[in-house]
């Protein structure tokens, strides 16, 4: 498909306000042709950017299997990329990221939490320098949030350009990622550190190999431009030269597992952006639930906005430079930090069993659970320690390797240490039953974290 189409597409499928399939279309994933050969499931997730993602292409939880034991692809070419130019480019993004940036090399990553004025996550993702005064920013909504910021800063010198349909974002992740990628592009990657990046050329077309990654395995990112109409073939090289590694291809069911597993928690599956007015939290909230289960949450909804520390990140964030919202983190520093943060919630195995022999009984029970429930849903459980309420549980998902039902948990902070045991309250999304789950809390991540696995101390 030729840039200018898939372009076009990409912008018309961005109107939103729009009516959908009207005025507003879904698009495939440039790796789309290649996809569509394998998804089993023949069903496809609708993301933010307009793009189609295949939902599970054998079974979820073979998939979640391979990422542990050899590899998987996974496609994350909706995620919104917006590249920032020019000679306030630095110094724009230092001012709009909690975590300073000065000093990053080119061919360098940086996870970067921006926060609005109340110290509130709005937005957090990937800063890539590719060139002095040339970045590129990778997250849902980059774009959106990053032209408030620079509308309301004193930085004239910045451009910003939605690349979104420019490029893929494909996940070769896996303790065989690197025997993978070798095969199919046919350079040594062994000296690529973790969170670096740098180009190549794979079919005749540039092709930017990260290796980074949100499933907790060695693993990279392949950034291939779309302009050549040749990234499907990627997507199928990797596919065809990872068999005899044990790759599959991971849908969006089973990434979802990965995020939980390795500690990776996710907007709108865990917390709600700090983006708009808190009179708007709520109207936000309802294009990721149900009218019915939105009307069981209580308050407005910023209880579920969360800062850098409450989510885990508060090494990330550097308090010494000078950035929007860092007034309001200061504040939380001084008071000794956050009143909730995010630890692991391990449910008991035999409430679980419970829950699920009541749906075969003819009484009324709570709801079966789908497992693993998809990202953009919300679906915040309340958790309690004796009797009283401690906070919420997310992304709640059974685990293949773990072979438990774990989840994280937003908790107060006098309930957060290993080994304490809680409650899980299972259903009322609307009027149905619900079930008390007992839980456990655990360290994250739940699984060994292998980012930084040192490929050069490995005998080749």
């Amino acid at each position: 498909m030729e840039q200018e189409t898939l372009r076009e597409q990409y912008q018309r499928a961005n109107r939103f306000g729009r009516p959908l399939f009207l005025e507003r279309p879904l698009i495939g994933s440039p790796a789309g042709p290649a996809q569509a050969e394998t998804n089993t499931s023949q069903i496809w997730g609708h993301l933010n950017s307009g793009f189609l993602v295949a939902y599970e292409y054998t079974r979820w939880y073979l998939e979640s299997l391979a990422l542990r034991q050899a590899a998987m692809i996974g496609d994350w070419s909706w995620l919104n990329k917006v590249l920032i130019t020019g000679p306030d480019a630095e110094r724009f993004l230092n001012y709009a990221s909690a975590r300073d940036i000065t000093g990053q090399e080119p061919g360098q990553s940086k996870f970067t939490p921006m926060v609005a004025d109340n110290g509130k996550i709005a937005l957090e993702g990937l800063t890539m320098k590719l060139a002095e005064g040339e970045y590129l920013f990778t997250q849902s909504g980059a774009l959106q949030w990053l032209r408030q910021v620079l509308a309301q800063s004193r930085f004239e010198g910045v451009e910003l350009t939605d690349v979104t349909p420019d490029y893929t974002c494909y996940a070769l992740q896996g303790p065989r990622a690197h025997d993978v990628l070798e095969a199919v592009v046919g350079e040594d990657w062994h000296d690529l550190r973790f969170a670096r990046f740098r180009r190549t050329t794979f079919l005749e077309t540039e092709l930017i190999v990260a290796r980074q990654g949100v499933t907790g395995e060695l693993g990279y990112e392949l950034l291939m431009r779309t302009d050549t109409g040749r990234a499907h073939e990627l997507w199928r090289a990797v596919r065809e030269a990872g068999r005899g590694f044990g790759l599959r291809e991971m849908g969006f069911k089973a990434q979802m597992v990965g995020h939980t597993e390795s500690n990776f928690p996710t907007v709108v599956r865990d917390y709600l952006p700090a983006r708009m007015p808190p009179e708007k939290a709520r109207s936000f909230a309802r294009l990721w639930t149900s009218q019915e289960e939105l009307d069981v949450l209580e308050g407005d909804l910023t209880e579920h906005w969360c800062s850098p520390a409450e989510l885990g990140w508060g090494n990330r964030v550097d308090l010494h430079h000078d950035f929007l919202g860092r007034d309001a983190l200061a504040a939380e520093a001084d008071a000794g930090g956050p009143a909730r943060t995010i630890t692991g919630l391990e449910w008991n195995s035999d409430d679980m069993s419970d829950l699920y022999a009541q749906l075969f009984r003819d009484d009324p029970s709570a709801p079966p659970p789908d497992l693993p429930y998809g990202q953009f849903r919300m679906e915040y459980l309340p958790v309690h320690a004796d009797g009283a309420r401690v906070g919420w549980a997310t992304s709640a998902t059974y685990s293949p390797t773990l072979r438990r039902m774990i989840s994280f948990g937003r908790l107060d902070r006098a309930v957060t240490g290993p080994g304490t045991e809680l409650t899980v309250t299972w259903g009322a999304f609307s009027t149905e039953p619900t079930q008390e789950i007992r839980a456990v809390t655990r360290e994250l991540p739940f699984l060994p974290d292998r980012r930084l696995t040192d490929l050069t101390a490995i005998e080749r």
